[in-house]
């Protein structure tokens, strides 16, 4: 039985039903109040429940007609959303209808099969990661992060505006970052220009920049030298503590030095400077996190990252070509999970 033939039977009573689209076009099922109604009597479980298990219940979309009758639409996801992974589905799966996964703060990664799960409304299609150790490393400690601390997920979309701010200086001659683009794109069979901007490329920057902001030890030692020699002094100190932990020992003197001649190239007013703003706000506090104004974990709009994966593209790359941004477009790379 189709999806569109169970729908349409669970939904006949005295009124005529009507459903607007198809799940090719639309991915998500939204319903109205009287379909809602409709579905809780047929499976026998309240609609409280039926929507703390299938997100896109709990609400109606803004184009579905309310009234007494029942009333049913696809269209596109409220939220992020990822395929399923293609080998935990075994053969309970249409490879041409992608099942949705809402993957939330660290969802996007199937540990067991090792893969990167994408958004692509055509076909299932993952990016395998055995030849990626480092980001499934990341993944676990991603995971522990949002385990054991109340913001990590906040915590987590700093540190990724950071690196992002990094990236946009134009570190071209990045090698760990362009080896990693130039495996990807094979992986995708995309050019590596429409690749560059992909999360996969500096996650594991990423969840190691989150993990020592979040670090007690380190934010007491910080505070202190703050206090003793200036925010100046703890910025060099944190800055060389991450260039150890990503491997990149000229990281704390290159930032450095752009700090001293207060030149930040970039995607905005000081968007480099996010470290910097970072210790004055932890200086501001008094070990719970909470200075006065803006909280510890905001980010700023000019550090924000576009959106659109194509978007992001334009930033990364020599050309400004509109093939490039183009194909950027069509690689099903955006759409999912993104730290921001």
């Amino acid at each position: 039985m189709s999806v569109q033939d169970l729908v349409r039977g669970v939904m006949t009573g005295p009124l005529s039903a009507g459903i607007t689209g198809t799940p090719r076009n639309g991915l998500e099922l939204y319903l109205n109040a009287p379909a809602r109604a409709a579905f809780a009597r047929f499976t026998g479980t309240s609609v409280a429940q039926l929507a703390a298990l299938l997100p896109g219940f709990a609400f109606t979309h803004e184009r579905l007609e309310e009234g007494p009758v029942p009333r049913a639409a696809w269209y596109a996801p409220g939220k992020a959303w990822v395929a399923a992974c293609l080998q935990c589905c075994g053969r309970f799966w249409s490879p041409q209808q992608p099942v949705l996964v809402y993957p939330e703060a660290a969802g996007h990664i199937c540990r067991r099969h090792r893969r990167w799960l994408l958004a692509n409304c055509e076909r299932a299609c993952a990016i395998n990661l055995e030849s990626l150790p480092e980001v499934l490393s990341a993944h676990e400690h991603h995971t522990a992060l949002l385990r054991t601390h109340p913001q990590a997920r906040a915590v987590v979309e700093l540190a990724a505006a950071m690196v992002w701010s990094w990236q946009v200086q134009g570190w071209k001659q990045e090698a760990v970052w362009h080896a990693r683009t130039a495996l990807l794109s094979s992986l995708t069979g995309r050019s590596p220009s429409a690749v560059t901007a992909h999360a996969l490329i500096t996650y594991p920057d990423t969840v190691a920049v989150a993990r020592l902001l979040v670090d007690h030890g380190w934010q007491m030692r910080l505070r202190e030298t703050a206090v003793a020699y200036g925010a100046p002094a703890a910025t060099g100190i944190l800055l060389t503590e991450l260039g150890r932990r990503t491997g990149r020992l000229w990281l704390g003197d290159w930032l450095a030095a752009c700090s001293r001649i207060g030149r930040w190239p970039g995607n905005g007013a000081n968007a480099g400077a996010l470290l910097e703003q970072w210790v004055a706000r932890l200086g501001a506090t008094d070990g719970t996190e909470q200075p006065a104004g803006a909280g510890l974990w905001a980010v700023p709009l000019p550090a924000r990252r576009p959106v659109e994966h194509s978007e992001r593209t334009t930033f990364l790359i020599d050309s400004r070509s509109r093939e490039a941004t183009e194909e950027a477009g069509r690689s099903s790379l955006t759409g999912g999970w993104e730290p921001s």
